[in-house]
């Protein structure tokens, strides 16, 4: 009894344990939007290049002439397809018109950014790849990112990271903004 009441009073376990429930809940309907992207749409895999898994502007050094100089964090770098990592970076790649897209302190919104079309097209003219299975891998890297916000969300509400000064309502709508975006790639490839 004493157990039972616990959780209908809402003791620590029983609030605890709804927000888990509900953040399940979450996670199941990322997985029911993504359905489907494994399965249809990818490439054959190639030979296995080295890639980065975080590919993108944030970890790369320009210089005053606006070279790359330098990648950095290569922390979980591993083998497997380079489309990945492009479509990353195209991910992150934000326009002026977007909508959905994560534009805070955004280096590609300053003047002399190429936007997204003209980057896929000197990509496929630079590497000669074949990106007819680009949105595969642009659908699944916003799945991706939505799991690894997922991720870092989760640790707060579990108290596992401080939560002062952290907007946690800004967290959860960046978790659906990428499954919304991931969707909106996958249904390019029907």
């Amino acid at each position: 009894r004493r157990r039972a009441a616990r959780h209908r009073g809402g003791g620590r376990r029983g609030p605890a344990r709804a927000a888990a429930r509900g953040r399940a809940r979450g996670a199941v309907r990322g997985r029911r939007a993504a359905h489907g992207v494994g399965r249809v749409g990818a490439a054959e895999q190639g030979a296995a290049r080295v890639v980065h898994g975080d590919y993108g502007l944030h970890n790369c050094l320009i210089n005053q002439s606006g070279e790359l100089t330098a990648v950095l964090d290569w922390e979980i770098s591993t083998l497997g397809d380079p489309m990945a990592d492009f479509a990353y970076a195209l991910n992150t790649w934000a326009e002026p018109e977007d909508e959905l897209v994560n534009k805070e302190n955004s280096p590609t919104l300053a003047e002399g950014f190429v936007g997204r079309d003209q980057l896929v097209d000197r990509y496929a003219s630079h590497t000669g790849c074949d990106l007819t299975h680009l949105p595969y891998y642009v659908s699944f890297n916003h799945f991706k990112s939505a799991c690894i916000i997922h991720g870092v969300y989760a640790r707060y509400m579990q108290g596992q990271k401080s939560t002062e000064g952290v907007d946690l309502d800004y967290y959860r709508s960046r978790i659906g903004m990428c499954i919304t975006l991931s969707k909106q790639a996958a249904d390019e490839l029907d």
